[in-house]
């Protein structure tokens, strides 16, 4: 009788060793997986080959920097890049750089030229796009948008006031968001603004 109690108690001490050492192992591969999850090889880079479709490139845009910057030049960066970021890339302002003149906080535009000017350097007018005679409406003030036909001094101010509230004109009907200025004074000026 006492062989047989002995016998048991070895079938249970080693059917308990078994579980312990059969819940360590499942415990070992259960957070080996994140998240829990048995992984196979396989599974895993098919789902980092997947997760690396769902990133998508950023638009681009192409900007023009000269004046008392240390690299001027031709610049590609992603869309909704600002100021800063493009003087970062062309080496930043020299030495002889008026820093103040420029918002270094806006977003740039593509197309579009950015001027550094130089200390002491009256200031270079931002109005007028490469000798071409068109009036640059996101940089313009007031008195010089009042050169455009059917726009008075009053028009002139809200133009003003609208871009300072909604940020630069990306497209040049949006000139028509301004109160006042209709299809008719829009199709009347569109000859002679440019928004770059």
């Amino acid at each position: 009788m006492e062989k047989l109690n002995s016998l048991r108690e070895k079938i249970v001490i080693g059917f308990l060793v078994l579980l312990l050492i059969g819940g360590g192992v499942w415990r070992a591969v259960e957070t080996s997986a994140p998240g829990g999850e048995v992984v196979l090889a396989g599974q895993q880079q098919q789902s980092l080959s997947a997760d690396h479709d769902l990133v998508e490139e950023p638009e681009m845009i192409t900007v023009h920097l000269v004046g008392a910057v240390n690299n001027p030049g031709v610049y590609h960066l992603p869309e909704g890049s600002r100021v800063f970021e493009l003087l970062e890339i062309g080496g930043g302002f020299s030495e002889d750089a008026d820093h103040e003149v420029l918002n270094q906080a806006r977003p740039l535009l593509d197309g579009e030229q950015i001027y550094i000017h130089r200390i002491g350097e009256t200031t270079r007018s931002s109005t007028v796009q490469d000798g071409g005679g068109k009036i640059n409406i996101n940089r313009a003030s007031a008195s010089d948008l009042t050169a455009l036909p059917g726009i008075g001094d009053v028009r002139a101010n809200q133009i003003v006031a609208h871009r300072e509230a909604h940020g630069f004109f990306t497209d040049l009907e949006q000139i028509m968001d301004v109160s006042g200025i209709g299809q008719t004074t829009f199709s009347n000026m569109v000859d002679q603004i440019t928004i770059y």
